[in-house]
């Protein structure tokens, strides 16, 4: 019987710890990044971290040539562009007029990124359209 109450109240404990983890995270590890727009990015702190999307500027992409890890290029989004700074391993897909994801913090007017991620739903849409590749067969 005092097996059962102890695994009943370990159980209970924990499912209170989670309810109050998840309803009062603390600010900066919430997990949460929101998304925002270039017109909206004068609106954040520099530490809040948030997620931008947009066009690589044709002839922007800079490459440290001290530590090719390092990238300067510029992201547009309509008629608004920004500056950005990527220090990571950059996706193959990663050129001129590529669509990207960027996440970071915005820091005295430039954006300060570790992660990049390239968007191109468009090499693989070859393969969902042809129908071969369906099995429509009904059971």
């Amino acid at each position: 019987m005092k097996f059962y109450i102890t695994i009943s109240s370990l159980f209970f404990l924990s499912i209170l710890w989670i309810l109050y983890i998840t309803l009062n995270p603390k600010k900066s590890e919430s997990g949460m990044v929101r998304f925002l727009s270039l017109e909206q990015i004068h609106t954040v702190s520099e530490i809040e971290r948030i997620r931008l999307g947009g066009l690589v500027k044709t002839g922007s992409i800079n490459i440290s040539q001290l530590n090719q890890l390092e990238c300067d290029f510029e992201l547009n989004q309509g008629e608004n562009s920004i500056p950005v700074n990527f220090y990571g391993t950059r996706p193959d897909l990663f050129k001129d007029e590529a669509e990207v994801i960027v996440e970071g913090n915005y820091v005295n007017g430039i954006f300060r990124a570790d992660q990049l991620q390239t968007k191109c739903a468009s090499r693989y849409e070859g393969e969902l359209k042809e129908e071969s590749l369906y099995n429509n067969q009904t059971i």
